[in-house]
């Protein structure tokens, strides 16, 4: 039963006394928080040591990777040029005379139509596609394509000389594939030292153990 209190007439009552009382108490005591609502998610807040959101989300990002298939003239001293795509970089490579390539490079090899539209690239591009650099071993992986001003001719001296491969592509090399009448050879070190890695061939589906990511320098014959 509820709790009464009796006053005198004339005098506070002791009920109204008493809320005075638990209400000035309430005021000095430190305020709680608020419970949540029944089947909501509370936010506990920041925890100690715990990354902030943005750093959070910065660290959910993935990577940035450099883009797949580069084009390098010979004699180029600049960055290549690099593209998502393999049919982009031969576009390039050729001065765009070779349009829609396959997507897959080793698709792109094993089409005789593709190797027909490169070898007929006219002698007066500026760009012409001597040979393509594969990462992995069957023509596979990533694509350096390598330019040149024009066709190699039919004697052993060396037309077109690379003294250095570009960033990501130094001893990576596993296969290659020469067109526009080129061979080609891969040295060891920069400025085709360090000695010769394979013969003078025109391609090769695997370079060989003791040549695979090795080689830093490649001139065309």
């Amino acid at each position: 039963m509820p709790f009464a209190v009796r006053t005198r007439p004339g005098h506070p009552s002791r009920r109204r006394l008493a809320v005075l009382a638990l209400t000035a108490t309430a005021l000095l005591l430190p305020a709680r928080p608020a419970a949540a609502a029944p089947g909501l998610p509370t936010d506990p807040g920041p925890r100690a040591g715990a990354p902030a959101p943005e750093a959070a989300t910065a660290a959910a990002r993935p990577p940035a990777t450099a883009l797949p298939h580069c084009v390098l003239a010979a004699g180029e001293q600049q960055a290549p040029r690099c593209f998502a795509t393999f049919p982009a970089a031969i576009a390039a490579a050729t001065g765009g005379w070779v349009t829609g390539a396959p997507a897959s490079p080793a698709d792109a090899l094993r089409d005789p139509a593709f190797a027909a539209a490169v070898e007929s690239t006219p002698t007066t591009l500026a760009s012409v596609l001597v040979g393509i650099e594969y990462a992995d071993i069957n023509y596979g992986g990533s694509t350096l394509s390598m330019t040149a001003s024009g066709r190699c001719d039919y004697s052993l001296d060396v037309d077109y000389r690379f003294p250095s491969l570009p960033s990501g592509w130094n001893d990576r090399i596993s296969s290659f594939r020469s067109y526009s009448n080129c061979a080609q050879q891969l040295f060891k070190s920069t400025s085709f030292t360090g000695g010769a890695l394979t013969n003078i061939v025109s391609s090769m589906s695997y370079v060989g153990s003791a040549a695979n990511d090795q080689a830093s320098s490649v001139t065309f014959n």
